[in-house]
């Protein structure tokens, strides 16, 4: 469900095999980024691609996860938003508590997958 990979200072991370960010597997995602921006300096990119709908603990996770990036010093980006989510994030007035990032392909040195 979740893939992490590594590249130098860069994190990327992605989920696998779902289609929304909601309750039911949104603390094992948050125990994840956190713990990977609060090593300082580090770049977190959480690519959304995919993903249709996220629910408010999703957005929750994503909200909590930028103020302690910004806390330990490292950056949280969100990069391949769908439409829908877009969306949500629009009606939710969201916008400007996230930042967003182009995806770009990287070589992947994948560290672990949780299923």
């Amino acid at each position: 469900m979740l893939k992490i990979a590594k590249e130098e200072k860069q994190y990327r991370v992605e989920l696998f095999q779902v289609n929304k960010l909601n309750t039911l597997f949104s603390d094992l995602v948050r125990q994840q980024l956190i713990e990977l921006v609060e090593e300082p300096g580090v770049s977190v990119i959480f690519n959304l691609e995919g993903i249709r709908f996220i629910d408010s603990a999703g957005f929750g996770v994503l909200m909590e996860v930028s103020v302690r990036a910004r806390e330990a010093a490292s950056e949280f980006l969100l990069c391949n938003i769908t439409d829908e989510v877009r969306e949500l994030i629009n009606l939710m007035e969201l916008e400007n508590r996230f930042t967003f990032a182009a995806c770009e392909k990287i070589r992947e040195k994948i560290l672990m997958v949780l299923d």
